[in-house]
């Protein structure tokens, strides 16, 4: 009878030992929780980034908007008119020398050609065309012959002088520098999504060997996509009100309102990707209640 009882307490013994031994570490799935949540962070975010900054479309949507093709066509208008004023074109002929459709036009062709990394973002000819055509109409409603030896070299030195200044200010100073940064910016954004996706992955495979459970991995899944989601939506909003974005829109300087929107969609973009993330985490976390029964 007794050596019958010490055989079921050594069986009973023996099959608690066998379920602690499965039973796995929490230690190191804290610690993937935590890897993989980096991952989700760096993957999202970088893929928000190439929708939104990093996305030619999104940026010509934005800047080719009425506000900012008014305010970019009176600037351009004033340059061309201070350079057609020193070359002698008289002060009837030197206003909107380029119109709204032009400028529109001209901004979508150098946004898009800024983020393919053309080595000329604008097309110079083409501009000059289009102030040549504007101050020959001027010129001819202003009773001006247009094949006029003076009208001609007046029209020739404007020409120079516009070219001059959209190699050396416009192309030398902002273009070539948006065009390299961008690019840059581009290749290590895309480096790091593709990395931190392979990464995730392996992680996420990593996690569900070592807990031989589907639901409980779905729980540590969803914890890490909840902290990485609220982290970034945190972040995001903590940026677009913190005036944080307006101090940098300000070395834009003529572009500043644009940049600041910019970054203030951008920013909402991240919100709602960082939302989402902690969307699906709770949905993860709901379901891993359940992972004792598994």
């Amino acid at each position: 009878m007794r050596s019958e009882i010490m055989k079921k307490d050594v069986e009973q013994l023996s099959r608690r030992g066998r379920q602690t031994v499965k039973i796995p570490g929490y230690a190191i799935s804290r610690w993937l929780v935590v890897l993989i949540g980096i991952t989700l962070f760096l993957a999202v975010s970088t893929h928000v980034l190439q929708k939104t900054i990093l996305n030619s479309q999104f940026v010509i949507a934005q800047a080719t908007k009425s506000d900012y093709v008014n305010e970019a066509t009176t600037t351009v208008n004033n340059v061309v008119a201070d350079l057609a004023s020193s070359n002698g074109v008289p002060t009837t002929m030197t206003t909107n020398l380029v119109t709204t459709k032009q400028v529109k036009e001209d901004l979508a062709e150098i946004v898009e050609n800024v983020y393919a990394g053309k080595a000329n973002a604008i097309d110079n000819q083409k501009i000059k065309q289009q102030i040549s055509q504007n101050i020959a109409v001027k010129a001819q409603n202003a009773g001006i012959s247009t094949s006029n030896e003076e009208f001609t070299a007046v029209q020739t030195a404007l020409l120079g002088s516009v070219d001059s200044y959209i190699d050396q200010t416009i192309q030398d100073r902002y273009l070539d520098k948006a065009t390299a940064a961008i690019n840059k910016a581009d290749s290590v954004n895309k480096l790091v999504f593709w990395i931190s996706i392979i990464t995730a992955f392996i992680l996420a495979i990593i996690l569900i060997f070592h807990d031989r459970s589907l639901l409980r991995w779905m729980h540590y899944m969803g914890l890490s996509a909840l902290w990485s989601g609220a982290l970034m939506a945190a972040l995001a909003f903590i940026a677009s009100n913190s005036g944080f974005f307006a101090q940098i829109a300000e070395r834009a300087d003529q572009a500043s309102g644009l940049v600041e929107n910019l970054l203030e969609l951008s920013a909402a973009s991240f919100q709602n990707a960082g939302l989402l993330l902690m969307l699906g985490g709770v949905f993860g976390v709901i379901i891993g209640i359940f992972r004792r029964k598994s």
